[in-house]
């Protein structure tokens, strides 16, 4: 089932504003590598405002678009965010758009993991700074065995876009 975008992060908004935790199927490759598009899933909760910090994962609302990308810094009146997986750049939004903070990853839809635990946390800090390399490392991750997935996919997707 294919469900518009808006209608559907309405509808996790509205849960969150709630209490409620929701699980959402992540997508696109922003985030690599700790979280890969078209495989994991991620546990959302609401989040009050003066609780973001930076290496926060959140969603948030950002240019007519929902985003899940890594808090990197937060001040009175801004929040910046940035994918993991991107190598130039951030976003800089007002912290009302933030409209949940990840609360847990979902490897291939099951094994819970914490994003927040020493070791993932000591991971994501070495990745930033590894800042400069980041693209270079991208590639080489990308091209690993256990990555052919991801090739295939973008291979697949730029195939569709050629043929419509």
């Amino acid at each position: 089932m294919i469900i518009d975008n808006d209608v559907l992060f309405t509808r996790v908004e509205d849960l969150l504003l709630q209490g409620k935790k929701v699980t959402i199927p992540v997508k696109g490759y922003s985030m690599l590598p700790f979280i890969h598009g078209e495989r994991d899933l991620v546990e959302l909760e609401h989040v009050e405002l003066s609780g973001l910090r930076a290496m926060d994962i959140v969603l948030f609302h950002y240019g007519g678009r929902y985003v899940l990308h890594r808090v990197t810094a937060v001040s009175d009146g801004r929040v910046d965010i940035q994918g993991d997986g991107v190598v130039s750049g951030c976003e800089h939004c007002p912290p009302g758009r933030v409209i949940g903070r990840a609360t847990a990853i979902l490897r291939r839809g099951k094994r819970r993991v914490d994003p927040y635990g020493d070791s993932a946390l000591g991971r994501v800090r070495l990745w930033h700074k590894l800042l400069p390399y980041r693209r270079y490392l991208l590639i080489i991750y990308r091209l690993l065995p256990w990555n052919w997935w991801i090739l295939l996919q973008q291979l697949r997707e730029r195939r569709s876009r050629v043929n419509k």
